[in-house]
């Protein structure tokens, strides 16, 4: 069947199968949906073709992600997994007979291996230990084994294993400090190389040698640069990594492991940084995801020469999930109107539209008049033009002030991406604006602005954060007390940050899962995370600095009402951070809004849970931000 969809962008498609399908063919216009219908849009994430044609993928059917099978052919899927807390990702090996799956407890993020044989269904416990964190799972090429990251012998680092599929054992085969991940094996599995990453901007890659049990840096370790890598080269001879080697953004790059040294490639698109990187099996064709200005575009070349191949046409939104089966390439979209789609396209077809594997289920809103972003940048205290995502209703009349949300990210290396967010289109539909600004220190816009922010330069972010609700008062967008200040993780820090800042400014403010003490966040977090973390904000050792930056000193400043949610089993940012500010205010005579979630960690993942926290979010900007007070 044929279905035309109207998109971003017009773009036709060929529909294979819905892997969620739509609720109801009546359409809802969305100020009409209920917060529980938007929250329960979903759609399939993380889509990979088997060999044999067969098509899996992660979706929340009864509210928990699980995996799924959907066979070649065929419309009706099969549920591989029942984990209560749901499944973290899964890995398919080369030959499709095997799929490493990792899942944890609670949102505690204490993931387990566990292998599923695709001929039987059988799930088996291959890694499980309740105290360690497994992950990172790569494949060599014959499905013989799978290399790994854990902590079992040291909390605070991540070694590698390499796990055997024929004796079911593991071995170790890196085990210096630090946090280690492996990258990929060469074509006869006897070389892996690996990679220590010591902050969003430094990283270090190693190949070793798995027979001779030695290793050597194919990076320089005398330089501090960005790597990360892709994999091996045709010929074993050479590595594709993204790096910033050089340079001040991301780009693709190739090393020669023998002689360290690096070339740049794909000069005419230096000026954007990469995404992600991925080869097909044969590693003859690359696919390179951009990201430019928070956009996504995909662009196929031929390896090892890198001359450009004809792609597919895709709307704007983000671009992910890149995988490769054969002679077809699968990737994921995503818009303001388009909640997750997947689609497969075939090599050197051209004019062929991608055919879709699975689509999102809107509960039958009207997604299609959901708003779409405006980028805009507005001036910081400094005069840096600060880019930023502005949303607003669709009967806005300029000039005119509204309530508005302004959506700070977490990361804080994170970035403010056009992707589809229900609960952003549900207070856009009920008369509010939204403002996701990238304050300097996101990711996205190259190394230096990824760096402004880091340890003594902390506050830069925050006032670059004041300027965006005192831009919005300016361009008599809102008003003084009609704006609300949201965020997650860092994002809850920002929220806290702005609000003991320039309290005056806003009406509201929802802290998710936030910093308010990074003294007490860096002794609490898991003690793996704590250098990366360091890196960023400031050594623990340095506490009168971490002290001047905390907004739990700032307390007595706060006049903003406020919300504040937070998991139970947070191990990122444990729930020590959410209580000792409630306590905080409590002492003071001030009495927040305050939810925590038994089931849950760093985030809501639970469908349950997360209708629960936005409908109260919604109640609670409605009643503080419709009329402006003060």
């Amino acid at each position: 069947m044929v279905v035309k969809r109207a998109g971003v962008g017009s773009m036709a498609m060929v529909v294979l199968a819905a892997g969620s399908g739509c609720s109801s063919w009546r359409t809802i216009d969305p100020s009409e949906a209920t917060i529980d219908q938007y929250i329960r849009i979903r759609a399939p994430i993380s889509g990979r073709l088997a060999p044999n044609g067969d098509y899996y993928y992660i979706d929340r059917h009864d509210g928990v992600y699980q995996l799924f099978r959907r066979p070649a052919g065929r419309t009706r899927v099969k549920t591989l997994t029942t984990f209560a807390d749901g499944v973290n990702e899964y890995t398919l090996s080369p030959d499709g007979r095997w799929i490493a799956v990792t899942a944890g407890y609670g949102g505690d993020e204490q993931f387990n291996i566990h292998l599923l044989e695709t001929s039987t269904d059988n799930l088996t416990g291959a890694l499980v230990d309740r105290e360690t964190v497994f992950g990172s799972v790569v494949w060599n090429r014959q499905s013989t084994a799978f290399a790994y990251r854990a902590n079992t012998t040291s909390k605070e680092d991540f070694y590698v294993y390499v796990y055997d599929m024929q004796t079911r054992t593991s071995r170790e085969i890196w085990n210096k400090p630090g946090y280690w991940s492996p990258v990929d094996f060469n074509l006869p599995g006897d070389k892996l190389v690996i990679a220590r990453s010591v902050s969003a901007a430094e990283g270090y890659l190693w190949e070793v040698s798995l027979g001779a049990a030695n290793a050597r840096p194919i990076t320089s370790l005398e330089e501090s640069w960005a790597f990360e890598g892709v994999g091996y080269a045709p010929d074993d001879a050479r590595f594709y990594v993204v790096s910033d080697y050089q340079g001040d953004r991301l780009t693709l790059q190739e090393i020669e492991p023998q002689t360290g040294y690096v070339r740049p490639l794909l000069p005419g698109m230096a000026e954007h940084e990469v995404d992600a990187a991925v080869m097909n099996e044969a590693r003859d064709v690359m696919a390179v995801t951009f990201n430019i200005d928070g956009y996504g575009r995909l662009l196929l070349y031929r390896v090892p020469g890198f001359e450009p191949m004809p792609g597919p046409v895709i709307p704007d939104g983000v671009v992910g999930g890149v995988d490769f089966q054969g002679n077809d390439i699968v990737f994921a979209m995503t818009n303001a109107r388009t909640p997750g789609a997947t689609y497969r396209w075939a090599l050197g077809s051209e004019s062929a539209e991608p055919r879709l594997l699975s689509d999102g289920d809107t509960q039958g809103i009207d997604v299609a008049k959901f708003r779409l972003p405006e980028l805009v940048h507005y001036p910081s205290f400094d005069g840096l033009q600060i880019p930023a995502f502005l949303y607003v209703p669709a009967d806005y009349q300029p000039g005119t002030p509204i309530p508005f949300i302004i959506s700070y990210h977490g990361g804080p290396e994170g970035q403010y991406r056009p992707r589809f967010s229900e609960y952003l289109q549900y207070f856009v539909s009920r008369g509010f604006g939204v403002l996701a600004p990238n304050v300097r220190g996101s990711s996205g816009y190259g190394t230096p602005w990824l760096e402004m922010d880091n340890y003594k330069n902390r506050m830069d972010s925050v006032r670059d954060g004041v300027a965006a609700a005192r831009w919005l008062i300016d361009q008599h967008f809102s008003a003084p007390k009609m704006v609300a200040a949201y965020g997650g993780s860092y994002g809850g820090f920002m929220t806290m940050a702005v609000i003991t800042q320039a309290p005056e400014m806003y009406g509201a403010a929802c802290n998710y899962v936030g910093i308010v003490n990074f003294e007490t966040f860096l002794e609490r977090t898991k003690s793996y995370r704590r250098k990366l973390r360091e890196a960023e904000y400031g050594p623990l050792d340095d506490a009168e600095f971490l002290r001047s930056i905390s907004p739990i000193y700032l307390v007595d400043r706060i006049e903003t009402p406020l919300f504040i949610a937070h998991g139970k089993n947070d191990p990122r940012v444990p729930l020590h951070e959410a209580e000792q500010l409630r306590d905080a205010l409590q002492a003071r005579g001030r009495t927040p809004e305050f939810v925590v979630f038994d089931d849950e960690g760093h985030g809501f993942q639970k469908e349950n849970n997360r209708i629960v926290f936005y409908a109260r979010l919604a109640e609670f900007f409605e009643r503080h931000l419709r009329q402006p007070t003060g």
